[in-house]
């Protein structure tokens, strides 16, 4: 236990030194199979023989060589891209020619953004000093393949551009003889590298096209299996020596691949489909490709995988998603093909920024449909009666229970035979506070908007009835109240029994109640002065809410609900931080004043369900009052209420 205590201290003092190190040390420790390596031994040597033979039977003109060398550009990327990038250098480093441009799309999450990566590329540049580094910061939250190497396609101008993407690494020659191979094909083709795994063996890339059938796309819908890419390829694999110096190919599924700009993307500026969320994105670029060029593939350029499974997807139904869409655009025809389906099972806060996003984008004229747990169909109904809203058939999660659900939800949008490719997620795969974006910037991008759009504040509709309901209710108490919303869904995101305490006091002081709000089952907090604790649906809330001098809480769905009514706010932060969950200045409407208290500590946000600094406490030490901040927010209020009275 001692021990266990230590590791973590450990831990948390690397953290705070030196935020992502420890990554940055495994990437460096981590040791790459080298040429010689016993892996790979069986494979160099028929891969030399196969470039002798090539270049007697097709020797090349070394200026032209140089020519296409100097005008081509690399295209790597990665989160963390280092162990990649550095075997990418040593291959180039060793080759025969100059590469004019290597393009490193960077996706490590860290703040502030290339930070990792400044010294590598320093060293790199060294090393292939006639070698211009281009580093393109990844711009979204969720590192996607496509996006990634459209991104890198967009950074550079050059002629001839070779894809390597997140796994695959070059062996010995292998730009060289694409090249050489490029200029023997007369640069009329699209030149693809065979691949090997990381044990050594060659991997089967070539798609059957007569698989691509509705039986395949009804098996995919019901299937969870991970490696869906090796049951769509042909023919066990040869050895290197058993293939022919160049062939043409149907199709490809992976690997190094590239040649001329305009064979790759004439038709437009985007290389790859960005519907895609994996590397099976390239198995649909390589059918697109054979359809209006041709694709050759050569055994003198070989490149290694690291990874050893089929495709990229970090979850199964990421993969069920793409080979869905690589068969239904050539096999079904879909009725919407561009409707976006906004996945957002839960929780409240989540929904009503979910609700917000989804309305605006249905004003601008996107086709939208929000996907929620069944539960809570009705509540997001509320807020935006018009809004195409499907049940999931979830529960609402706890917080120990929302990674497993949403994977649940998202494999079951994906096999909906009504679904439409455009999947938008409103949970990030990682997390807010690595990559510093706050949630309504990642809902805005995952359905197409800029991250700096402002929303109109669509709030619930209220009847009269539900008007005099809260007229009632706050006989009660008057008029001269806080209303206050202490639980977040866990115990490090509710307010401490001693911030309470502190907070009642200066209320109390100004002659101010404390009015507890929340749901029938939450229990009542010492040191209030009243409560509502009713499961009222948001548009009772929203009569109620208003009548208070402000609202009091933490990063919960209450935060988001006041920064839609625009009414005055308290929020408290603490293992979650307001940079990334603080969603007040995304609405048009910015009448009142949000006040934002804490976090106080460095270790925030830790977004756990547990302390990581104090296992042995149940709150978190992040929360604070600020007395002084506190009490010219009140006294502010007072006045702004005084007028309001006196208009």
């Amino acid at each position: 236990m001692v021990n266990a205590q230590i590791k973590r201290q450990m831990k948390r003092m690397v953290r705070r030194v030196a935020p992502r190190l420890a990554d940055r040390l495994r990437a460096r420790l981590t040791p790459p199979p080298p040429s010689t390596d016993t892996t790979f031994r069986s494979l160099l040597a028929p891969l030399r023989d196969a470039q002798l033979a090539f270049d007697s039977r097709s020797p090349s003109d070394a200026d032209a060589l140089a020519k296409i060398a100097n005008n081509s550009a690399v295209i790597v990327v990665g989160d963390a891209p280092f162990q990649n990038v550095a075997l990418l250098v040593d291959e180039l480093e060793s080759e025969k020619i100059v590469i004019g441009e290597l393009v490193i799309v960077d996706a490590t999450a860290e703040e502030p953004r290339l930070v990792a990566i400044r010294d590598h590329v320093a060293s790199w540049s060294r090393r292939l000093p006639l070698t211009r580094f281009t580093v393109v910061p990844y711009s979204r939250q969720e590192l996607r393949f496509a996006d990634a190497v459209q991104q890198g396609w967009e950074a550079t101008e050059r002629g001839y551009v070779w894809i390597l993407g997140r796994h695959n690494v070059p062996l010995s020659g292998c730009f060289e003889y694409l090249i050489k191979t490029l200029i023997d094909q007369k640069e009329q083709a699209v030149i693809v590298a065979h691949t090997a795994g990381p044990d050594g063996q060659l991997r089967r890339g070539t798609l059957d096209a007569g698989t691509l059938s509705e039986k395949v796309r009804v098996d995919l819908s019901v299937t969870a299996k991970f490696d869906l890419l090796n049951d769509l390829t042909i023919s066990t694999p040869r050895a290197l020596s058993g293939y022919p110096l160049t062939e043409e190919i149907d199709s490809f599924g992976e690997g190094i691949f590239g040649g001329p700009r305009s064979l790759l993307a004439p038709e437009s500026r985007d290389l790859l489909d960005s519907r895609f969320i994996t590397d099976i994105a390239i198995a649909d670029l390589a059918l697109r490709l054979n359809a209006r060029t041709r694709v050759v593939r050569t055994t003198t350029a070989l490149g290694w995988s690291m990874r050893s499974q089929g495709t990229d997807a970090a979850a199964p139904w990421e993969a069920i998603h793409d080979w869905r869409w690589l068969l239904d655009k050539r096999a079904v025809h879909l009725d919407e093909p561009d409707r976006i389906e906004l996945v957002c099972p839960f929780h409240r806060g989540d929904v009503i920024l979910a609700v917000q996003v989804a309305a605006h984008a249905m004003t601008l004229g996107k086709k939208i449909r929000l996907h929620v747990a069944s539960p809570l169909v009705a509540w997001a109904k509320e807020f935006c009666p018009d809004l195409d809203i499907q049940p999931l058939p979830v529960p609402v999660a706890s917080a120990e229970d929302t990674y497993p659900l949403l994977l649940s939800s998202f494999k079951y949008v994906t096999q909906r035979t009504d679904s439409t490719p455009r999947l938008a997620r409103c949970h990030p795969t990682r997390g807010l506070s690595l990559t510093g974006q706050n949630l309504v910037e990642y809902m805005l991008e995952e359905v197409g908007l800029p991250k700096d759009t402002r929303l109109p504040n669509v709030r619930p509709r209220a009847t009269v009835e539900q008007g005099l309901v809260a007229e009632q209710i706050m006989d009660r108490f008057g008029r001269d109240v806080v209303f206050v919303h202490p639980f977040g869904g866990w115990g490090l995101k509710s307010i401490p029994e001693h911030i309470m305490v502190e907070l009642a006091d200066e209320f109390h002081q100004a002659g101010i109640k404390l009015i507890q709000i929340g749901g029938a089952a939450d229990r009542r907090m010492n040191h209030c002065d009243g409560a509502i604790l009713e499961n009222f649906m948001p548009s009772q809330w929203s009569k109620i809410l208003p009548l208070g001098r402000a609202l009091l809480g933490v990063d919960s769905w209450t935060a988001h609900f006041g920064a839609i009514l625009d009414i005055p706010q308290i929020c408290l932060y603490g293992s979650t931080h307001p940079k990334h969950v603080n969603t007040k200045k995304w609405f048009v409407e910015q009448s009142s004043v949000c006040l934002t208290l804490g976090p106080i500590v460095n270790c925030s946000p830790c977004n756990s369900l547990t302390c990581l600094s104090f296992p042995e406490r149940e709150y978190c030490t992040g929360y604070a009052v600020d007395r002084d901040a506190l009490r010219t927010f009140l006294s502010n209020s007072a006045r702004m209420d005084a007028q309001a009275t006196r208009h």
